[in-house]
């Protein structure tokens, strides 16, 4: 994962200040016992103290990994999926009394520097969700399948949306705290990111989309969801937002 020059992260406006000490970085981890200590020590290099691992039911070293390297760790004793780990992650923030939450994933292919960028749409105090995209200024290195299962994604998504989203799959997102205390999400899947953004509007929550970088590695292309995953959460995500109420 490239390593570059971490910013002050203080971010002052004209309406809001946000400082670090504000904010829970949450990673949700599944068997990321090779990456998950690089992870968690980059984004606590760029000045955040409250990094937290939800470990979903690893069955290798994340959990002792993550905590040797300074991170909190909240294991789930079976692996429940990425959307579940949200959830937690959500729950223990809400406990915890985080103003805001930043969550990104754990195989390497995010830059904590990008925090910063989402921080500062954050701080404008228009918006309770702002996604890191892939898209908006597109991030070099995205493998066609990936942009490809994206834009599928994005029809999806923004078809049960009045905001058009152009990545809505990111695992890069900042929650406020109106949004921490409003989510609940019920699906455990990859689907889950489809899902926040459909709670998220019809609970009236505003969401707001920055540029981010990305870096993909045979480890972190390894990760996330192939064909038949995606196929299965595109079934699961449209059965829940057509047959069941979504709060």
């Amino acid at each position: 994962m490239p390593r570059k020059r971490c910013a002050n992260l203080l971010t002052t406006t004209n309406t809001m200040m946000i400082q670090e000490s504000e904010i829970g970085v949450i990673i949700p981890a599944y068997n990321e016992g090779p990456m998950i200590g690089e992870v968690v020590a980059h984004v606590r290099s760029c000045g955040y103290p409250h990094v937290v691992v939800i470990d979903d039911g690893s069955k290798d070293d994340t959990r002792q990994r993550a905590l040797e390297a300074g991170a909190e760790v909240v294991s789930h004793l079976i692996n429940r999926g990425a959307g579940a780990a949200s959830q937690t992650g959500i729950h223990y923030a809400r406990q915890r009394g985080f103003s805001y939450i930043i969550q990104l994933d754990a195989d390497g292919q995010h830059h904590p520097e990008d925090m910063k960028a989402l921080i500062e749409k954050m701080a404008e105090g228009k918006y309770e969700i702002v996604i890191g995209s892939r898209f908006i200024q597109m991030s070099e290195g995205i493998p066609a399948m990936r942009v490809a299962y994206n834009r599928i994604s994005n029809l999806l998504t923004n078809w049960f949306c009045r905001g058009s989203y152009s990545d809505s799959q990111s695992g890069f997102r900042m929650l406020n705290r109106k949004a921490i205390e409003t989510l609940n999400l019920g699906l455990d899947g990859f689907g889950y990111c489809s899902e926040m953004i459909v709670v998220a509007e019809r609970n009236g929550l505003s969401i707001g989309e920055v540029p981010i970088s990305v870096s993909y590695t045979e480890y972190s292309m390894s990760k996330g969801q192939d064909i038949h995953m995606g196929v299965t959460t595109a079934i699961n995500l449209l059965w829940k937002l057509i047959f069941h109420q979504t709060h």
